[in-house]
């Protein structure tokens, strides 16, 4: 273990990159005009989730897109070890401290908000047009949302975001 702290530290040194203690990821999106899904999700580093699936679609037999209400509503568990390792992989490689989004907020597409923890620190960022180099992270996040083993609950809960509440528990 302290020969792989090494390497990682070392490796770190050499090519500049400053590893992140990374301590919570919260992830949003919103709706478009099409069928963007609207994620509200909060990831810490005991691995637990919390997701709020507000919007959901699936394509059914006649390629038609239709909410699915399965896969919409509260969730909780635990993400899975390979998923973790590659979120906290891609966090560290996008230089999150360094990472920055330009705000846009127009046109068709879903507003992308990350709001980042790490070394003590919190990191906003809120893009309709989020840099390319965000884009790993962002399509890891996705994934999660996605494809994770939840379990469905019914208790409500709020995940942090700064601006008025999208959706508010109970609603």
């Amino acid at each position: 273990m302290k020969i792989a702290i090494l390497i990682i530290a070392s490796l770190s040194l050499l090519t500049g990159c400053h590893v992140q203690k990374f301590e919570k990821i919260i992830f949003h999106t919103t709706q478009c005009f099409g069928t963007c899904p609207s994620y509200h999700l909060e990831i810490d580093n005991d691995k637990k989730i919390s997701l709020y699936a507000e919007t959901v679609f699936s394509k059914d037999r006649h390629a038609l897109f239709r909410f699915d209400t399965t896969k919409m509503g509260y969730f909780t568990g635990k993400v899975a070890d390979t998923s973790f390792k590659k979120l906290v992989r891609e966090f560290n490689a996008v230089g999150i401290g360094s990472l920055n989004f330009d705000g846009a907020n127009c046109c068709d597409g879903s507003e992308i908000t990350i709001i980042a923890y790490y070394d003590g620190k919190r990191k906003y960022l809120k893009s309709m047009f989020p840099p390319a180099k965000a884009g790993p992270l962002i399509d890891i996040l996705y994934e999660i949302c996605g494809k994770s083993k939840l379990q469905r609950t019914d208790k409500k809960f709020y995940i942090e975001d700064t601006s008025q509440s999208q959706y508010s528990p109970g609603s």
